[in-house]
This record gives structure tokens, sequence and C-alpha cells, in this order.
């Protein structure tokens, strides 16, 4: 499987379950997961700097991880 997250025993990462393949909602190839990515870290960084702030401390300890 060519998707992001099939681990090596075949199973999903994201569901927890045997990988199905490209009729999965959740498939994407890791080139298309990480534009996915970068659009999310961009959409933070457009954010003011008062919600960056409030989303660092609220899910990642305070640190901005975009």
């Amino acid at each position: 499987m060519d998707c992001f997250a099939v681990c090596g025993n075949g199973y999903c990462g994201v569901i927890g379950r045997q990988c199905q393949g490209k009729s999965c909602g959740f498939h994407k190839t890791k080139e298309e997961q990480e534009r996915s990515l970068e659009k999310a870290r961009e959409r933070l960084r457009s954010l003011p700097e008062h919600q960056q702030d409030a989303i660092a401390d609220k899910y990642y300890g305070g640190v901005r991880r975009w």
C-alpha cells in the first residue's frame, strides 16, 4: 500500500485495523499527507498571535510547532 498510515504489518495507524486500500476514507499518499499538514500549518501561522498562543498552550504545551 502507498498510504501514509499503513504500518509494516498491513494495519492502518489511523483506524487501527487492516488497511482497506484506496476505498478507505483516510487513504492518502505520503505526499498528499505532507501537503495537507503544510496547509494546516499555514492556516495556524495566519491566525492572530493571541489565537496561536491559545492553541499552542492548549494542545502543544505552549510550543508553536508550526
